[in-house]
């Protein structure tokens, strides 16, 4: 073989190796294109699971893993996103959404997750300008439906109204109502009772249970005046009448006036000091006067709870019946958190010590309560709140030789409609009843249940 046939052969077997290499290469680079997308299918397909499930820690810890690979990806950033918002880690969440609205700005979803996340850390102007941007860009604005509009033009309205009540120095809401209590006077359900030896004695109109319509109207007044960016004072002033139709022995006049010192720690902690006078009046007459002083201390855990206590001394002094006059003091704690609803639950203890000797209207008490918020549709929200409360005496009764242990339940719910400007109506109604743990049957004098209904309007300028 020639040497031009020795040099044409190896051409031909270089340019054989260079085509067999670019095939391998080719295939090895189809093989790993599919083995990458497989993989990221499966990723965003377990994802999805978690978030089909409201898995949202378990979501928001595997997008983490997930997030140095996939980050920048449209549909990888919205399910992050919808992940640490369901978690409660908005600010993760407004860093995915952000991400998505850069990548497709016409994304309404992104757009107004990304403006509930911005109102969840509490940046209002934030959430303010990504709802407007929904309304004001046109490709956007055509894919809205009916209910979509709806919501981000109410959710605009709220948070400019809270945009501007925090910006408020002085606030006022004036209150009207009509209702109906069928036992204005905590009375007796009893015509008569049964002393201990036997006799009966019927009881007075006024000891029995009165049911009677009402009209009321209150006038508020609040100051905020800020020290400095962590320290504010609070000033509340309150003004109520509440007239009957029929029986204006039990008319009432209310006044209060609190101020209050508040004061934000460097753990976002709040405490609050402060003092409050409430005089009541009865038919026009001067009935009691509560003095008290406060104290409270609230924390964050996240943006949706908190928890805290408040304390309370106070002295009752009666104008009418002076040896009722009585000393209380109260502690309650509070855990509060919202999730699609915002719950709160309350402990109450409380003891009052009469100032004259009459110990047997000395207790000690210890309640439980539980109140739950919701919507309900579009303007309407609705609360609910469940109590209940054991009371304990120092000394027996007097007049019976027995004691006067109670335990008061009580039940409420509210129906609230607030699709008007700086206006709410409220329709609520409320269910007591008091149960005395006695074999005496004269003391059923002191039980009770009484039912009220009450339609009020509202509004704060």
């Amino acid at each position: 073989m020639t040497n031009a046939q020795c040099a044409i052969k190896l051409m031909d077997e270089l340019s054989m190796i260079k085509s067999l290499t670019k095939v391998i290469f080719i295939w090895w680079t189809f093989l790993f294109s599919s083995f990458v997308l497989a993989s990221y299918q499966t990723d965003l397909e377990k994802l999805k699971n978690y978030l089909d499930e409201k898995q949202y820690t378990q979501a928001y810890e595997y997008s983490e893993l997930l997030a140095d690979d996939l980050a920048g990806d449209l549909t990888f950033d919205f399910m992050a996103g919808v992940a640490a918002f369901g978690a409660e880690k908005y600010q993760a969440a407004i860093f995915a959404f952000e991400r998505v609205v850069i990548l497709d700005p016409r994304s309404y979803n992104g757009r107004y997750y990304l403006a509930l996340s911005y109102k969840k850390v509490d940046n209002l102007h934030g959430a303010i300008i990504e709802f407007e941007a929904l309304l004001a860009t046109p490709s956007t604005e055509k894919s809205f439906t009916d209910d979509q509009r709806t919501n981000v033009v109410n959710q605009l309205k709220s948070l400019k109204r809270q945009l501007k009540d925090r910006n408020k120095s002085w606030s006022h809401e004036i209150t009207l109502g009509v209702g109906s209590d069928n036992n204005i006077n905590s009375g007796s359900s009893e015509d008569a009772i049964t002393l201990p030896d036997g006799t009966l004695i019927p009881l007075f109109d006024t000891s029995k249970a009165t049911s009677d319509n009402t009209y009321q109207a209150r006038y508020a007044l609040n100051y905020k005046h800020p020290i400095s960016q962590y320290q504010k004072l609070l000033v509340d002033f309150v003004i109520q009448n509440k007239h009957y139709f029929s029986h204006d022995e039990y008319n009432r006049q209310m006044l209060s006036f609190a101020l209050k010192y508040e004061h934000q720690l460097a753990n976002n902690s709040t405490w609050h000091l402060g003092a409050s006078t409430a005089p009541l009046w009865f038919s026009s007459e001067k009935y009691r006067t509560q003095n008290a002083l406060n104290l409270g201390w609230k924390k964050p855990i996240s943006t949706a709870s908190d928890f805290g206590f408040n304390a309370i001394a106070a002295k009752v002094k009666h104008f009418v019946y002076q040896d009722l006059n009585f000393e209380r003091y109260q502690v309650n704690a509070f855990y509060r958190f919202q999730s699609q609803f915002q719950h709160l639950f309350l402990l109450n203890v409380f003891q009052d010590k009469n100032k004259r000797g009459f110990d047997h209207n000395n207790r000690k008490a210890i309640g439980f309560s539980y109140i739950v918020g919701y919507p309900i549709h579009e303007n309407f929200t609705g609360n609910t709140l469940i109590k209940i409360e054991k009371q304990n005496y120092d000394e027996p009764n007097p007049l019976f030789g027995v004691y006067s242990d109670s335990v008061l339940s009580a039940i409420a719910t509210e129906i609230a409609y607030s699709g008007f400007d700086n206006q709410i109506i409220k329709l609520q109604l409320s269910f007591q009843d008091k149960y005395l743990d006695s074999d005496v049957a004269a003391m059923k004098i002191y039980e009770y249940s009484r039912l009220e209904a009450n339609l009020t309007w509202k509004y704060a300028f």
